[in-house]
């Protein structure tokens, strides 16, 4: 397969990553329409245990497949890479298979522990088998991605979203039509709509096998089993620390949100209500879960969409950088840095304003009718928009620190970021409610992002020469949300709410992109000549 540019391999994954995510659009709307604020809240619960086992086993799989590939064929080495590949696979079913049995075993345990009761318990077990196929797929992934050809994980990602979509709502309108093994709506709907997600992990994976490399260069020789193995894990271990401390965050969320809803809510019922705006019709019994579920499932939902995407930018860095490392060559290194901050900067940094200052009029337009779950959720996404800037751009950062080797340091700076997370949602709920959880995750997020920088340009010993070119976003960024602020509050006393949002919007957008060239149009026009 053809060898692909940082820029355009990062381009294709993003725009497979955008289409995934106005699939997933497609998937989570009408399906926070079916279960509600309850039923969204069991179905998160489900995502709460296969996060963190998904960072263990997968993400840092992904990542060692990748670098060690790409490696190897920076060394012109096609055969030793090919034996990875090999061997992964065969370790890696076992893995798999132990974690989705092992995952299956304590599902009922981890569903009572975190939301005190069963009901969320045939959704968790339905997502158990997921982690096998995730597995599968993130070797086959890894491979091509570090061929630098990332059209086989492109199109997988789009197939195993179309397959979400589809086997989800169709699952979970079944089985909440005829209350699925004599569950209630909403947890049969939940556990529908699960299953067909973990049904998209198989889809994802059977697509991987519609894709060959060109075989060549056969010759050489190979590193030895033990080899393969201790280089695996030397580079997944902290890799998979890293991503599982980036998922503990939502994993602290679940435990220390819901508990701390479940007991305000008992102590005082009417401050819990006013507090959280929430509606009376609400019943007191699902009145903690349908918070829970409205601020995952909207704001953490819009949270989650910006950052999903620029995480494709890091992604296609990854091998790019990996192989000019390996190689020697620190400037090459040090320039794909400059080039990824830089263009996940003019998308991120506009996006977390324009949400910040249109949260509400955000969650209107993406999720009409559903009026409860806005209004105790909105605060917490105008929160949430600020950390938006800073997670996409720490993703880019621990990209490049794997690929130089330091892989231990994502780890070391999220673990801190984490005590402040949890400390954070400690103080800052019992006052706040769900818009303490989202001003702890920026404020968490902050933090990581400074520490992982500093040690990033430590380690390339190198300057980045940034500041210049961030200050103009920033500048841009804020102007950006102000107008489209200024335009929403015009156009909504003239138009429907859909098009003054659509509207406020591009009139941000242009704003942005009018000041961004005024500003830095050089150095950007630059930047982006030499992606390509």
């Amino acid at each position: 397969m053809k060898k692909q540019t940082f820029l355009k391999g990062s381009l294709l994954l993003t725009v497979s990553a955008l289409l995934a995510k106005i699939l997933g659009a497609v998937f989570k709307l009408p399906l926070t329409a079916v279960l509600g604020g309850t039923g969204m809240g069991y179905f998160s619960c489900a995502y709460g245990l296969f996060l963190p086992l998904y960072a263990i086993f997968v993400t840092g799989l992904s990542t060692a497949v990748a670098k060690m590939v790409a490696s190897y064929a920076g060394m012109h080495q096609m055969k030793s890479a090919r034996y990875v590949r090999s061997i992964a696979r065969k370790i890696f079913f076992m893995v798999g298979l132990l974690a989705s049995v092992g995952a299956c075993m304590g599902a009922k345990i981890f569903t009572i522990h975190t939301t005190g009761n069963t009901e969320a318990y045939p959704a968790v077990l339905a997502m158990t088998p997921a982690i096998l196929f995730c597995c599968l797929t993130a070797v086959e992934r890894g491979y091509y991605e570090g061929l630098c050809c990332m059209t086989p994980t492109a199109v997988s990602q789009a197939v195993e979203a179309l397959t979400k979509v589809i086997c989800g709502l169709l699952g979970c309108y079944w089985f909440a039509k005829i209350q699925f093994m004599g569950m209630n709506p909403e947890s049969a709907g939940a556990c529908g709509a699960v299953a067909g997600v973990t049904l998209s992990t198989v889809a994802g994976y059977l697509c991987m096998f519609a894709f060959h490399e060109k075989q060549q260069e056969i010759s050489g020789t190979l590193p030895t089993f033990g080899e393969v193995v201790r280089e695996l894990l030397k580079i997944m271990i902290p890799v998979s620390l890293g991503a599982l401390v980036t998922n503990l965050t939502s994993l602290i969320d679940l435990f220390t949100v819901m508990r701390q809803f479940t007991r305000q809510l008992a102590e005082n019922p009417l401050a819990f209500y006013q507090g959280a705006n929430l509606s009376k019709e609400i019943p007191l019994e699902n009145a903690s879960a349908f918070v829970y579920g409205s601020f995952m499932g909207l704001s953490v939902t819009v949270f989650n969409l910006v950052p999903s995407l620029t995480n494709m930018l890091a992604k296609g860095v990854l091998p790019c950088t990996a192989q000019a490392w390996a190689s020697g060559d620190k400037r090459q290194a040090t320039d794909y840095a400059r080039q990824v901050l830089l263009l996940t900067g003019i998308v991120a940094i506009p996006s977390g304003c324009g949400i910040f200052a249109l949260s509400k009029g955000t969650l209107e337009f993406l999720f009409a009718g559903q009026n409860a779950e806005i209004e105790t959720s909105w605060k917490s996404l105008q929160y949430l928009a600020i950390g938006i800037i800073f997670l996409c751009m720490t993703f880019p950062v621990f990209s490049l620190l794997q690929a130089v080797g330091r892989a231990d340091i994502p780890v070391k700076v999220m673990l801190f970021g984490v005590a402040v997370k949890f400390v954070g949602n400690l103080i800052l709920i019992p006052h706040f409610y769900t818009a303490g959880a989202g001003m702890s995750t920026s404020i968490c997020y902050l933090v990581i992002l400074i520490l992982a920088v500093y040690h990033l340009r430590k380690t390339l010993g190198e300057p980045l020469h940034l500041i210049g070119a961030m200050t103009a976003q920033c500048y841009s960024g804020i102007l950006c949300g102000v107008s489209a602020w200024l335009c929403y509050g015009k156009i909504i006393m003239m138009l429907p709410q859909r098009i003054a949002f659509l509207g406020a919007v591009l009139v941000g957008a242009v704003v942005y992109v009018i000041c961004l060239f005024l500003t830095q149009g050089k150095q950007v026009i630059q930047f982006l000549s030499r992606s390509i």
